[in-house]
């Protein structure tokens, strides 16, 4: 009998094995991949990772960037870089393969390479089946399996749907030979509700796009062959090496991540920004969350439901804001591009909150006070028609 197995070992689930090894539960990490190993991922990370790790990730850092190259359909090219860093680019290989290190030198017990193909509660503990036929129970269940997971599909009832299409490619390209650096490059309009982009790394350039998946409606290949034959900065580099993936955006209406004793983290709960996607701080952040919750239930019989609390007034309002920010953004790419044109200033402040700084609420409402002074008359009355009170 464990105290908790963790199902999955990416970000969320290495995070919350560390926590609860280190609270001294015997806790047991399951995976079905042999670290390390490749994930598909833009791999950008914001700089405010740093106020919730307390160990270095420097080694796995491979660009810093300090903003970005800002195209509309490849073209109207517009550089708006700050001062100092916005985000880290890291290779998924490297940087999971760090966070799993920290869970094993926690004296989290690791299985590699062995999926899970049934987990199930009940009532006293929760039981998990491997492929290889053994059987596992504990007390407590930690969903960190991902997109490609089945735990909050099967178990929760959360609608793969909901969720933005990608497809992503690492293309060779070593620093040596770029003429830029500290540096994304984002396309607006070359995906329905999304964006595509280039995340230099050390050795390679990580290149995708990701749309709304009903939006998109099975062309996100089409989107991709325009995007990569079209951007300049691609020109004459390999892309044929390609994967395609979704990414379990944050949505209304999906089901507590708190249910009898499983608890879900990352992108398995669909804890995922839905403005820019991002998931690897949401996934370290909730991890750390429900490791003490599950810790407190362990050690004073407290319930997990603390978890859905802490979501319900700490990052709910905060999807709710990037939610707000995207319909404004992807309904209309190119009015928004034209607003940045006029005033970079808007993408400067928005850094702010990429860093932690600012709340997406509150840029979000100076976002608006800012589109209701000028004369976008368009813009303007469907902001006003969907989203500002009267």
């Amino acid at each position: 009998m464990y105290d908790a197995i963790v199902v999955g070992l990416g970000p969320a689930g290495s995070t919350a094995a560390r926590g609860l090894a280190m609270a001294g539960l015997r806790v047991l990490g399951v995976d079905k991949e042999t670290f390390p190993r490749y994930k598909s991922c833009g791999g950008c990370i914001s700089t405010k990772i740093e106020r919730i790790l307390d160990f270095d990730i420097s080694s796995a850092i491979e660009e810093r960037v300090k903003g970005a190259t800002y195209t509309y359909k490849s073209g109207r090219t517009m550089d708006i870089l700050s001062d100092r860093p916005v985000g880290y680019n890291v290779m998924r290989d490297t940087f999971d393969a760090l966070l799993l290190a920290r869970a094993k030198e926690a004296g989290a017990e690791i299985i590699e390479g062995v999926r899970v193909v049934k987990a199930s509660d009940k009532g006293r503990s929760v039981e998990v089946n491997l492929a290889d036929g053994r059987t596992f129970e504990a007390k407590v269940l930690v969903g960190a399996d991902g997109s490609s997971g089945f735990i909050g599909r099967e178990l929760f009832g959360l609608n793969p749907k909901e969720a933005a299409v990608s497809i992503t490619a690492e293309v060779p390209l070593p620093k040596t030979e770029r003429s830029y650096s500290e540096k994304l490059f984002i396309d607006f309009g070359s995906v329905p509700y999304g964006y595509g982009w280039i995340f230099p790394k050390e050795n390679h350039l990580s290149v995708g796009i990701a749309g709304d998946a009903l939006k998109v409606g099975g062309r996100i290949k089409d989107y991709w062959s325009e995007f990569v034959k079209s951007h300049e900065a691609l020109k004459g580099l390999d892309l044929s090496q390609r994967m395609g993936w979704t990414v379990p955006i944050y949505y209304d209406g999906a089901s507590p991540s708190v249910k009898g004793n499983v608890i879900l983290t990352g992108d398995t709960g669909h804890l995922v920004d839905p403005f820019l996607g991002e998931g690897i701080y949401y996934a370290i952040r909730t991890a750390k969350a429900a490791a003490s919750a599950v810790i407190e239930n362990i050690k004073a019989g407290n319930g997990l439901e603390a978890y859905q609390a802490w979501l319900e007034s700490e990052i709910h309002p905060e999807f709710n804001a990037a939610g707000k920010l995207s319909d404004l953004v992807y309904n209309h790419p190119r009015l928004w591009y034209s607003i940045l044109e006029k005033d970079p200033e808007i993408m400067l402040r928005f850094y702010d909150v990429i860093r932690g700084e600012e709340d997406c609420a509150v840029f979000y409402s100076w976002v608006m006070g800012k589109v209701k002074s000028k004369p976008w008359k368009i813009l303007r009355r469907w902001v006003e028609s969907r989203l500002l009170p009267s």
